[in-house]
């Protein structure tokens, strides 16, 4: 009987690939290594930015608390808070400051009142818009306005006083007009009791705070 031979196929082989070249190793930039005198400027700025914020924190809290005291009738406490306001970093809360600051050293002193000047005439109907006495608080304003067309803490008190009065026309023109001079008044005025009242009753109002402010601390 014939014995068949079997044939062994060996496996072909898998083709050896060719190593990749290596791969150029990029070097990357040598970061900038700043000297002692930039690390110290930058310190001193990043400390004078801080103490910055700082103080103007304070200076809010200061004129929070102040017109919290002044609308309590509390004049000397009300006088030493919107005093210390007025030294802060905002110029446009340490105007209103100084001004509020004159009345209550007024009623803690009892001096006469003696209407001559923008300033004057503008303290004396902030007195009369707290006690409520509303006609007189806007002729004495409008007459403060007269002397100073761009005071804008003077268009921000004759707002208010427009408001409570009734004349809602009236209050948003003169709110637009302090907020077009200075644009923080609408940050002021969010934040008072009154004319967030206020914006409850008059649609104007209300659209003028809830806008973007213009400006930033």
């Amino acid at each position: 009987m014939a014995t068949t031979k079997k044939t062994i196929v060996a496996p072909a082989r898998k083709p050896v690939k060719a190593p990749t070249p290596a791969r150029a190793v990029q070097a990357k930039p040598a970061v900038p290594v700043k000297s002692a005198a930039e690390i110290k400027a930058a310190a001193v700025l990043e400390a004078a930015a801080t103490q910055a914020r700082a103080a103007l924190q304070t200076q809010m809290k200061q004129w929070e608390e102040a017109v919290r005291l002044f609308s309590q009738k509390k004049f000397g406490p009300a006088h030493t808070r919107f005093t210390e306001a007025s030294a802060g970093p905002a110029a446009h809360i340490a105007d209103k400051a100084r001004s509020y600051a004159q009345i209550c050293a007024r009623k803690t002193n009892g001096a006469a009142v003696d209407l001559q000047t923008s300033d004057d005439h503008f303290n004396y109907g902030v007195e009369r818009l707290n006690a409520r006495d509303m006609d007189a608080a806007r002729h004495h304003l409008d007459r403060a306005l007269a002397m100073e067309p761009n005071g804008e803490h003077i268009l921000f008190t004759l707002a208010l006083c427009c408001g409570l009065a009734g004349d809602g026309a009236a209050a948003c023109e003169n709110l637009k007009r302090a907020i077009a001079l200075e644009p923080r008044n609408r940050i002021l005025a969010r934040q008072d009791p009154e004319f967030l009242a206020l914006a409850q009753q008059i649609p104007g109002l209300r659209a003028l705070l809830s806008a973007e402010a213009a400006d930033h601390y």
